[in-house]
């Protein structure tokens, strides 16, 4: 088994056999088992209706915040939480880690009565009533405005009708499955969810699986491109019970708003309602695109990205950016729309053309240079698909997106190389390919780093991209137009320039008021002549 320090925590309503069942399960796994109540209770020195009592149920969720806080890191535990612990986002953020398993059990409300009615133990928010009809009554109260808190959590059994022993066996099985699949997740934090990206081969067959595992229901729109949908759109909606496809052209001068006003027009007809799940099925241009329309139909629907090309499995997918170009700029009109799952089937990379491979590396080496200088060394593992790598380099952005959802800081640096990529694209017409002018624009900006920061190794960038077949050089475009092209980039501000540079590999620096002159000189050097 994989990963074997992840915690198993087991949360859900009073009566659902929490603790009974997790002590049988850490029994069955020789773990400590852990439940946060007696934690609680043994740190206070009183029962739990006693500190309700005495200092009221905030304190008490004050505590039990606390706790959750500190069950975070992997240690081997197998945990049961109060009812209403993981009520709370930010507690059931913090005792989830990254990675731990959490299920929440679940029963039917005369079940749970049942239990709670042969159970020794005081229950502050139920015994305050008289009568098994009121108890019933607040059981109902309690359940329904802890409904969407319970259905936040991905995995849910239900343990009505069943034995504590048919239960220890069921909760071993998905433990033992999540472990197994945990190999393929990376969790990311976002202000408004926590989502997960599975990155691992066979994963597109296994799409319908995942949207049920994931509770992803409702009517399903696969919107792609048309080179996309005869390879794998049309086997994937056929594949799923109640999905449409919905296509759009192939290009980068197809990611604007007049494509997005059409994707409304089919999501409608296709019957896409609040309760429906996008699923956007491309490249980087899909994505966005895709994206941008799922964030503002309907004020927004749920979205679900699978990335095809090697550029968007470690970029573009990664990180709750969608949004379209404009004839004033690239990304000009866009949102922060989180998905709620990533999935990355790295069997695709078969299938693509090697430049787009090659366009995808110039990505995954940007993050080598700010962050993870082994990655310089992994291109080919990457090219290849091996999912370890991919993780890897998606792990750097994930870990700068979480600290920086917004853009407001750290997050600027991920445009090292594209404030010059996005002038050559949008000068020449979007004709060039965004990891070709990445390739290009992360050599300009280590040539930059050179006069501004003293960055020492320029020419290793450049023989690196050379190495890899992806282009150090453009011809034909006028550096004056390239540099006029720059001043809508959103990360200039009132007019001052701004541009990530390196001090060194692994330490990018922002740096403003950049002479025209300089950047004019640094675009004729990596210009043909």
């Amino acid at each position: 088994m994989k990963n074997p320090n992840y915690n198993l925590i087991l949360t859900g309503f009073m009566g659902t056999g929490k603790t009974t069942i997790g002590e049988m399960v850490a029994q069955r796994l020789g773990r400590e088992f852990v439940d946060t109540d007696h934690m609680i209770t043994e740190r206070l020195g009183k029962s739990v209706p006693e500190i309700f009592s005495a200092y009221g149920e905030p304190f008490f969720r004050a505590i039990e915040a606390s706790i959750c806080n500190e069950l975070g890191d992997p240690k081997q535990l197998v945990i049961s939480t109060g009812g209403g612990a993981l009520v709370n986002y930010d507690n059931a953020r913090a005792i989830a880690g990254k990675g731990n398993i959490v299920i929440c059990l679940t029963a039917e409300p005369d079940e749970i009565l049942r239990r709670l009615e042969n159970d020794t133990r005081r229950r502050p928010l139920i015994d305050k009533h008289d009568t098994a009809q009121d108890r019933k009554t607040e059981i109902a109260s309690l359940l329904a405005s802890r409904k969407s808190a319970y259905e936040r959590i991905r995995i849910r059994i239900d343990t009505t009708d069943k034995s504590a022993e048919d239960m220890v066996e069921e909760v071993l099985k998905t433990f033992e499955y999540e472990m197994q699949r945990n190999a393929t997740k990376i969790p990311v934090d976002s202000p408004t969810n926590r989502y997960t990206i599975l990155c691992d081969s066979g994963l597109l067959h296994d799409v319908p699986q995942l949207l049920q595992e994931y509770h992803l229901s409702g009517r399903v729109i696969v919107a792609t491109n048309e080179t996309i949908a005869p390879l794998y759109g049309e086997q994937l909606v056929e594949r799923l019970p109640d999905a449409a496809l919905v296509t759009m052209p192939d290009g980068e001068i197809y990611k604007n708003l007049d494509t997005v006003r059409q994707l409304y027009k089919d999501f409608a007809e296709a019957g896409l309602d609040r309760n429906g799940v996008v699923i956007a099925l491309g490249g980087g241009v899909v994505g966005d695109t895709v994206g941008f329309a799922a964030a503002s139909y309907m004020r927004g629907v749920r979205l679900v990205q699978i990335p095809t090309s090697l550029l968007s499995m470690v970029d573009s997918s990664v990180g709750g950016k969608v949004g379209v170009d404009i004839p004033e700029g690239k990304n000009l009109v866009g949102a922060f729309k989180q998905p709620e799952l990533v999935i990355i089937d790295t069997d695709v990379l078969k299938s693509l053309p090697p430049v787009e491979v090659r366009c995808g590396l110039a990505e995954a080496m940007k993050h080598g240079f700010l962050n993870d200088p082994s990655l310089l060394e992994c291109a080919e593992a990457i090219a290849q698909g091996d999912a370890d790598a991919l993780k890897r380099t998606i792990q750097v952005k994930v870990n700068v997106v979480e600290r920086d959802p917004y853009e407001r800081g750290e997050r600027a640096f991920l445009n090292l190389g594209h404030t010059f990529a996005h002038a050559i694209e949008r000068v020449s017409g979007y004709t060039w390919r965004h990891g070709e002018a990445v390739s290009v624009g992360l050599v300009a900006a280590a040539r930059l780093s050179e006069q501004i920061t003293g960055f020492a190794t320029a020419e290793d960038v450049e023989g690196l991209m050379q190495e890899i077949g992806l282009p150090t050089t453009y011809r034909d475009l006028d550096p004056n137009e390239l540099w006029a092209a720059m001043h809508t980039d959103k990360k200039w501000k009132n007019g001052r320039s701004h541009f990530v540079l390196l001090e060194s590999i692994g330490m990018p620096k922002s740096v403003y008021d950049v002479p025209k002159e300089t950047v004019i000189d640094v675009l004729k050097g990596v210009r043909e002549s």
